[in-house]
C-alpha cells in the first residue's frame, strides 16, 4: 500500500487537492451575506442580524473565479426602515488570501431599496426580481453600474471584523449607501501570475443547493404564513401607482386592483424557505408573476414573496394561492380580490 505523498504522486493516478492549497476567504457584510464561488454557494453568514460577524471559510480556488456576493442591510421589508424608525446603512468588504479584495472594480446592482426619497414620514420602497442565475459564472452583469467605495469611518464595522485581516480591501456598496438595502455583488478574479494548480481531483458534491445535509432528504414544502384556522394569506398588498408606492392591508377585506394603471402586488411569506433558488405562483388558478422572492431570514428559513395579480383576476372573489419553491408547491392560503 502506497501512502502520503506518494500516493500523490503515482503516475497517471488522480492527485488529490492537500491542505496547503486552501486560501481563506474572509467576508463582513452590515448585516448578512452569502458567497458563491464559480456558481456554488462557497458560505452563509449564520447571524441574519446583529451582532455583525465575519464570515471566515477556506476554500479551494479554481480560477478564473467568479465571486458572487448577495448582501444584506437590516430594513423593513414594508418601509425600509431600520427598527422602524430611521434609516441605515451597509457595508462590505471580502479578502481572500491570494491577493483578491472588494474596490471598484467590482460589479453591484440593488433589489431592494427604502425608503424612497428618504422619507420617514410615509416610507415606500421598490423592489426588482433578482435574476434566478445572478450567481452563475456566464451571468451578464455588464449593464451593472460599478461598486462605490467607502472609507471604514464611514461603514464604521464592529463584532469582531478588527480581528479579522482585510488589508488592502475596500468597503463597497451602491453609489446609495444609505437607501439601497439588497445588493449583488459580482466580479471574476485571474488567476494570480504565480499560481500553479497541483491537483487534478476535484470534488463531485455541488452544495449550492444543500443546507443542513438537505441533499440526504427531499428538500421541505414551502408553508405560506396565515392569520386563521381559514388560510387567510399573512401579508399586505403593495400598489404601485404612477410615482406612488402604497402598502394596504386586506385581512378581512377584498383587495381591490383599481384602474388599470395600477400595478398591484401581493407581498406574501413563508417558511421551511432557508434558500430561494427558482419561484413560481399562481392566484386563483392563473400564473402571476414573482417580481421578488427571496429570503429575509435564511437561518430560520423565512422568506418573502411579491406576487404580481393578473388583472383577468378582477371581480374572481375568494382566490386560492399557490407558491412553488424550488420544485415543492406550499400549502394554500386564501385572498378575496373584487
Amino acid at each position: 500500500m502506497v501512502s502520503g505523498a506518494a500516493a500523490m504522486a503515482q503516475p497517471g493516478g488522480p492527485v488529490k487537492a492537500a491542505f496547503n492549497n486552501v486560501i481563506k476567504l474572509n467576508a463582513y457584510a452590515d448585516n448578512w451575506c452569502m458567497v458563491y464561488l464559480n456558481g456554488k454557494l462557497a458560505g452563509v453568514d449564520q447571524i441574519e442580524f446583529l451582532p455583525h460577524n465575519v464570515l471566515a471559510i477556506n476554500v479551494l480556488p479554481t480560477y478564473p473565479m467568479t465571486i458572487a456576493v448577495l448582501a444584506k442591510d437590516n430594513a423593513d421589508p414594508k418601509t425600509g426602515l431600520e427598527y422602524g424608525t430611521q434609516i441605515g446603512d451597509a457595508g462590505f468588504i471580502l479578502k481572500l488570501s491570494d491577493g483578491t479584495v472588494t474596490s471598484s472594480a467590482w460589479k453591484a446592482k440593488s433589489f431592494f431599496t427604502g425608503p424612497l426619497n428618504s422619507s420617514i414620514a410615509s416610507p415606500k420602497v421598490r423592489y426588482t426580481p433578482i435574476p434566478a442565475n445572478w450567481f452563475a459564472p456566464g451571468f451578464d452583469d455588464s449593464t451593472w453600474e460599478s461598486a462605490t467605495e467607502y472609507t471604514a469611518s464611514r461603514v464604521n464595522p464592529d463584532g469582531d471584523y478588527s480581528s479579522y485581516d482585510f488589508s488592502g480591501a475596500k468597503f463597497i456598496w451602491t453609489s446609495d449607501l444609505n437607501l439601497d438595502n439588497t445588493v449583488i455583488f459580482r466580479y471574476t478574479a485571474p488567476k494570480p501570475a504565480n499560481y500553479v494548480k497541483t491537483w487534478t481531483a476535484d470534488g463531485d458534491i455541488d452544495i449550492t443547493n444543500v443546507v443542513n445535509e438537505a441533499r440526504l432528504a427531499p428538500p421541505p414544502a414551502p408553508a405560506l404564513f396565515q392569520v386563521n384556522s381559514e388560510g387567510v394569506a399573512a401579508g399586505y398588498v403593495l400598489r404601485v401607482r404612477g410615482a406612488q408606492q402604497l402598502v394596504e392591508q386586506f385581512a378581512g377585506s377584498s383587495i381591490e386592483l383599481g384602474p388599470g394603471t395600477d400595478q398591484v402586488y401581493l407581498v406574501l411569506y413563508g417558511g421551511n424557505l432557508p434558500a430561494v433558488i427558482s419561484a413560481t405562483a399562481t392566484i386563483g388558478g392563473v400564473a402571476a408573476e414573482v417580481a421578488y422572492a427571496g429570503a429575509l431570514t435564511p437561518a430560520n428559513g423565512v422568506a418573502q414573496f411579491n406576487l404580481a395579480i393578473p388583472r383577468t383576476l378582477a371581480g374572481t372573489g375568494l382566490a386560492e394561492v399557490v407558491v412553488t419553491v424550488n420544485g415543492k408547491n406550499s400549502n394554500s392560503v386564501y385572498v378575496s380580490i373584487q
